[in-house]
């Protein structure tokens, strides 16, 4: 188990520096926060940066058209080993900026008064989107690396809230948290969800030696598919697997749907989300659970299934699980319950061992290393289309994990080892050979080798045998020369241009 601290944000924003190195402190701490819990993209991150000095206080403005929300952010960069206090007038200042934006025209005319010409054009573009187009959502939040007392978070909650927005105060400690989800892959979080009920179907339960609450109730099936609606992919980052596509379940939930749905709350194994926090409330004669960084991790096939044959004819069991995780211990017993419950509950789709590693710490920083060499990592197994929706074409190379243990473990492993089958190779004895203590380029090295002794493979039976001894064999005579960096880097670049390294050699038909 990861423990973290403090000290890695330093790091994360000591490293955004070194990258941008025009950014001060403030702002490069900002874009980290940005990063991890909205955008997930550096560039992005940092273009919602206002960085003028009549800003207001507004430090950053971001407008989500796929998750329908305009976020504005103020942050504060505190670094001492004893984070101070921040003031109550200046949270609160902020919380009144809600109304400010979505007020009367006067009041809001007076606030861009002596604003800054380009935080004001972010300003207005923010109002035009807010004011006619109720399906846009204001999203505030205050980003401190000091503390903010509880009773001033939520007498800030409040004040945002009368002007139908929302505030999230994150301080330390839950600046803490987010790096944890940020390493883990769960990151940029979802946002504030309400989840309605059906009816009086609500059973509660709390455990007081785990701080563990949990409620099992019905759901609208169409209200279910509307939270992916809202949050998107990020809404199963937990999940050891992407969405399958047209697979024989899913076909089979989808033929439901469409001939009795009434019955699919009898067929379906229901949806099981995790949160931080939930709460029970009664708003205009409905019933819901508002929840804070929810998860669905298990469920994913359903909800996707659901979202595309949208029905109010169809009911989903759900159960709900909030794992409070203020304090380290907490911490732990979040990351410790959330692999049991997705490794336990997920059996309707068959997990393979390389599911269950899908989202290892190892797993999630490769594909954030990989990223950067403009691959896309694939650690998840998902369907083609799913990952052209995910990731489009921004990179150059995809690159299943998968494949990669086998680039891996062909070179290092006996051809004996190989030929048991690709799932071997994440049980503990050989997953940890691969992949641990190894760079992102350095793996490369493996993958293009691979490829390059796979192409001559093809198209022969008796060479598809030996593939795994050819390439044992080569890495045997070549590795400790391709293992120095120097050399690793330069293999790795002429094996993605071959044609601007090498003139393209007839093949013999005699080879």
């Amino acid at each position: 188990m990861n423990t973290y601290d403090f000290r890695q944000i330093q790091t994360e924003v000591r490293e955004i520096i070194h990258r941008h190195s025009y950014l001060k402190p403030d702002e490069a701490f900002l874009v980290w926060f940005l990063r991890a819990f909205i955008v997930d993209d550096e560039d992005e991150a940092r273009k919602s940066l206002t960085g003028k000095s009549r800003d207001k206080g507004i430090d950053a403005v971001y407008i989500d058209n796929n998750a329908r929300t305009v976020f504005v952010l103020q942050g504060k960069y505190r670094q001492g080993d004893r984070p101070a206090l921040e003031d109550r007038a200046h949270v609160l200042s902020f919380a009144n900026l809600a109304d400010t934006l979505k007020g009367p025209r006067d009041a809001f005319k007076q606030f861009m008064d002596h604003l800054d010409e380009g935080v004001a054009g972010e300003i207005e573009k923010a109002r035009r989107i807010l004011l006619p187009a109720p399906e846009y959502r204001l999203a505030l939040y205050f980003v401190t690396s000091g503390r903010v007392s509880k009773s001033l978070t939520e007498e800030a909650e409040e004040t945002t809230a009368r002007a139908d927005a929302t505030l999230q105060v994150f301080d330390r400690n839950g600046l803490v948290r987010l790096l944890h989800d940020y390493v883990e892959g769960a990151a940029p979080p979802v946002p504030s969800l309400s989840l309605p009920t059906l009816g009086n179907e609500l059973f509660h339960r709390h455990d007081p030696t785990t701080g563990i609450t949990s409620y099992i109730f019905s759901m609208c099936g169409k209200e279910l598919g509307k939270l992916y609606d809202k949050a998107g992919i990020r809404l199963f980052a937990r999940n050891i697997r992407g969405y399958l596509g047209k697979s024989q379940v899913n076909r089979q939930m989808q033929s439901t749907l469409k001939s009795e749905p009434e019955y699919f709350w009898y067929f379906n194994n229901g949806v099981t989300i995790i949160c931080d926090s939930a709460r029970h409330v009664h708003e205009k004669g409905q019933s819901y659970l508002h929840v804070e960084n929810s998860q669905i991790v298990n469920g994913q096939q359903t909800t996707r299934t659901l979202s595309q044959n949208a029905t109010n004819s169809a009911a989903v069991l759900v159960k709900l699980i909030s794992v409070p995780r203020s304090t380290e211990k907490g911490r732990t017993h979040f990351e410790k319950l959330v692999s049991e419950i997705v490794a336990a509950t997920n059996w309707q789709n068959q997990i393979l061992l390389s599911d269950l590693r899908s989202n290892d710490a190892v797993q999630v920083e490769l594909e954030r290393e990989l990223r950067k060499l403009d691959y896309q990592y694939l650690r998840k197994r998902m369907s083609k289309g799913e990952a052209r929706r995910a990731f489009g074409r921004r990179h150059r190379w995809f690159v299943k994990k998968e494949e990669l243990a086998r680039s891996v473990g062909g070179c290092i492993f006996d051809p004996y080892i190989m030929r048991l089958g690709k799932e071997r190779l994440f049980e503990e004895e050989y997953y940890d050979k691969i992949f641990n203590g190894r760079t992102a380029a350095g793996l490369l090295v493996f993958y293009w080798l691979h490829l390059i002794v796979a192409k001559q493979s093809r198209g022969d039976m008796r060479r598809g045998y030996a593939r795994w001894v050819v390439l044992n064999y080569v890495w045997g005579e070549l590795g400790s020369s391709l293992s120095k960096t120097l050399s690793s880097n330069r293999f790795r670049q002429m094996a993605e241009s071959p044609s601007k390294y090498f003139y393209r050699v007839p093949r013999s038909s005699h080879s």
